[in-house]
């Protein structure tokens, strides 16, 4: 594959925070690698995108090669480090985070599904994209992958709760609270029988 340094080609009209467009049609036959990296504004916009605190050193390695005629596959991966608050005590959590995605790019779909019907997915099956036209966005496609790896529960690992005024109920507690008995339990037995 030919190896290129994309500088971020913005389609006219999209205002994506992170936007590679890549063309299909000139990947030629044996495909096209590609390398980016964000900038310090599109990782500040990606942030407020996802409601997090920051998006630092994005970096994504991707290759599109032609499958057959009108279909392509899209590798990738990328890496960054995201900052987000701690659930507990609200004090900013750094994780990094890395992926590795395969994704099927399609010219047209392959058929209309009728209204009602359930389509099956197999978890290990490759997403697909449909083309609207010859161009990809494959900074989207990144940026939607990197959404879908930020850990929606953050939290520090020293976070108690008291931080806040509150405190974190430990799983033994909880599953005590449930074994307690019901306080009316006693008043049946007080029932006069007759």
């Amino acid at each position: 594959m030919a190896e290129f340094e994309a500088k971020g080609e913005i389609s006219p009209g999209y205002a994506a925070e992170f936007s590679r467009v890549v063309d299909v049609t000139t990947t030629g036959t044996q495909g096209r690698h590609f390398k980016y990296q964000a900038t310090a504004e599109e990782c500040q916009a990606l942030a407020d995108r996802f409601s997090i605190l920051s998006v630092d050193d994005l970096r994504a390695e991707c290759g599109v090669r032609p499958v057959k005629k009108g279909e392509y596959h899209l590798e990738g991966r990328f890496s960054a480090t995201v900052t987000q608050a701690c659930g507990v005590s609200l004090e900013p959590v750094a994780e990094k985070l890395s992926c590795s995605f395969a994704v099927t790019l399609l010219n047209t779909p392959r058929r209309k599904p009728e209204e009602g019907v359930e389509i099956d997915f197999d978890v290990d099956e490759e997403d697909i994209e449909i083309l609207r036209s010859n161009q990809v966005d494959v900074g989207e496609i990144i940026a939607q992958h990197l959404s879908l790896e930020i850990n929606p529960y953050p939290r520090k690992a020293d976070a108690t709760g008291e931080e806040l005024g509150a405190r974190i109920i430990q799983e033994e507690e909880a599953e005590l609270r449930l074994t307690k008995k019901n306080p009316f339990d006693v008043l049946k037995s007080l029932k006069h029988k007759t």
